[in-house]
């Protein structure tokens, strides 16, 4: 009986051990894994206005009246990404810095060539120029103190991200 005793005594001895063990294991693996959930964050910038520069000096074919000529124009973008510029309308050009009075400066700004030539790719925080040959024209009612006059003209500018 004591061999017996023994015997079942061994088997429970074995037993309790993979008892264990497979406990053991089963607090390894939840120790291991877990779940959960929550929120991330991110957040939009705001768009920056585009905004033109000063390009005067920077064309080589000048109008004259009754002809076309030049018309330049520079973009600078602050925003942190790049812009494509699709579209340009202008408003009614104003002229100085020429011999006398340029009150009547018969300068029209030829929308359709301008446009012609988009859309414009400006580099994140960059600057672009582009120089338009014949986006300008002048006519024949140009004052005569026009002549060697810097033609100032306001620009509104469509564009996107690119």
């Amino acid at each position: 009986m004591a061999h017996g005793r023994k015997k079942l005594a061994s088997r429970g001895i074995v037993a309790s051990a993979a008892l264990v063990a497979l406990l053991s294991a089963g607090i390894a693996y939840a120790a291991w894994t877990t779940n959960g959930a929550g929120s991330g964050y991110a957040k939009a910038g705001t768009a920056q206005s585009l905004t033109t520069l000063d390009a005067s000096g920077s064309v080589t074919n000048t109008l004259v009246p009754g002809g076309s000529g030049d018309f330049a124009i520079t973009v600078k973008n602050t925003n942190a990404y790049a812009v494509s510029v699709t579209a340009v309308t202008t408003g009614t050009p104003a002229g100085s810095g020429g011999t006398g009075t340029c009150t009547t400066t018969g300068v029209t700004i030829n929308t359709g060539t301008v446009n012609a030539t988009l859309p414009w790719a400006v580099p994140a925080n960059g600057t672009v120029t582009k120089v338009i040959a014949n986006g300008a024209s002048m006519d024949n009612t140009s004052d005569t103190g026009c002549q060697g006059a810097t033609f100032t003209v306001p620009v509104t500018l469509t564009g996107a991200s690119s």
